[in-house]
């Protein structure tokens, strides 16, 4: 109740400052965001101990499982391809409505190849909405108040996500189909697409002339080229993530072969790190507003460090809890940050481009990254993996340093042109 009315109390005070159209979007985007959270809570937090613990999923079917959500992001600047110059909200409706709403499939399935057909699949139609769902974004909230609209939306996702775990968990336990729970999540997963499609996207986003396949695709990529900013942060996201995905791909095999976890105790721990999320939230929204999401994102990567020390080093589930909280913490910031950082450095009117190259990369990582961390751990064992992962991401800690280096020294060169140019005007004035 006390973070209920918590949250209640933040949202009636965002909203008296807010211009009436944003007002409205963010209504909706709150909407969206508890819907999707009892769609996180009922499905997403139990398909890999579903798979593994009920289905008896190979170790192949495990690093599939671990990089379906990476394998559409490939082809994120394919979907950006297709949406430039075009209405934006139809790509997250349509996406949305069959990759949550597919779940509902569930008391179809009858086989463990059929369940991790679809486990694979809706994420990569899913993948498709990203480019647009940020462009969205980009438009519907004011730059110097993103982070903070965003982050009351992610809380309130974060506790329908802990209420919904928490209840499936136990009733799971008590013995309700996984079925019929992954049936109720994609029912209201596909909710959060009709309320999300009630968001207004001002106009004149869609007027914007489409350029011909092979220049969408060559400007794209020389973003990495004329921005050196960007390019050392997506270095950055590439080493982390793909370190962390490592270790994510090994958690849930970890949990099931040496702990033996219950779907309560999966429950629990996706408990923990929701409010460790939800009090992450509180902090990071106003964190990203102060000292800006590149800062965001180093902090952040810091607590993302402990979870594979503490995999490594775990003696008890109560390493694992507390690993929980300190991936809740960091899942937080990361989800702010990582979009608000595309947009600090995306150039007027290439937002979608931005994200759909910094998906790209994301899907290149997370489809190799599972693939690789199976024969790891079978040649090294799980502890020597986990360390090997934490090595990786403090490898990208340190290349987010150097983006930040670039950044201030590109703002800085930016603030000297203008100054100069201004001296010039006075100069001719005179």
């Amino acid at each position: 109740m006390a973070i209920a009315e918590s949250l209640t109390a933040g949202v009636r005070a965002r909203l008296a400052g807010l211009a009436p159209e944003t007002q409205a979007a963010w209504k909706w985007d709150i909407a969206t965001g508890i819907l999707a959270g009892i769609y996180q809570g009922c499905v997403w937090t139990f398909v890999a101990r579903v798979a593994r613990a009920d289905l008896h999923a190979t170790y192949a079917h495990m690093g599939w499982i671990a990089a379906a959500p990476a394998l559409g992001y490939v082809f994120a600047t394919v979907w950006a391809r297709q949406m430039d110059g075009r209405s934006k909200m139809p790509f997250v409706f349509w996406t949305w409505l069959f990759a949550r709403g597919a779940f509902m499939l569930a008391p179809l399935l009858h086989s463990r190849a059929q369940f991790v057909l679809l486990v694979c699949a809706t994420p990569f139609v899913f993948s498709v909405s990203m480019p647009a769902y940020t462009a969205i974004m980009k438009d519907i909230y004011p730059d110097h108040q993103r982070g903070r609209l965003m982050s009351v939306v992610r809380m309130g996702m974060s506790v329908m996500t802990l209420i919904a775990a928490l209840t499936m968990g136990r009733l799971l336990d008590g013995g309700l189909s996984w079925k019929v729970g992954f049936f109720i999540g994609g029912m209201v997963g596909a909710m959060s697409a009709v309320t999300f499609s009630r968001i207004r996207v001002p106009l004149g986003d869609d007027s914007i002339d489409r350029m011909s396949a092979h220049h969408f695709f060559a400007d794209t990529v020389d973003i990495l080229r004329r921005n050196p900013g960007y390019r050392w942060f997506t270095a950055s996201v590439f080493v982390s993530g793909f370190g962390n995905l490592v270790a994510t791909t090994l958690y849930p095999i970890y949990q099931v072969d040496i702990f033996h976890i219950t779907n309560t105790q999966v429950a629990n721990m996706q408990n923990i790190a929701s409010l460790a999320t939800i009090g992450g939230f509180f902090f990071w929204g106003g964190f990203l507003d102060r000292r800006g999401p590149l800062a965001t994102v180093l902090v952040a990567l810091g607590f993302n460090l402990a979870v594979p020390l503490l995999y490594a080093q775990s003696w008890s589930m109560t390493a694992l809890y507390i690993a929980s909280g300190s991936m809740g913490l960091c899942v937080a910031g990361i989800d702010l940050a990582y979009l608000n950082t595309t947009l600090l450095f995306a150039e007027p009117g290439k937002a979608a481009q931005y994200q759909a190259l910094h998906s790209s990369f994301f899907g290149i990582r997370g489809s190799i990254a599972p693939q690789f961390a199976i024969p790891l751990m079978r040649t090294i064992g799980y502890r020597n993996a986990f360390m090997t992962s934490f090595t990786i991401i403090g490898a990208g800690v340190w290349l987010q340093m150097i983006s930040m280096r670039d950044y201030r020294r590109q703002a800085n060169d930016e603030r000297l042109e203008r100054i100069e140019a201004r001296e010039r005007e006075l100069a001719k004035v005179e």
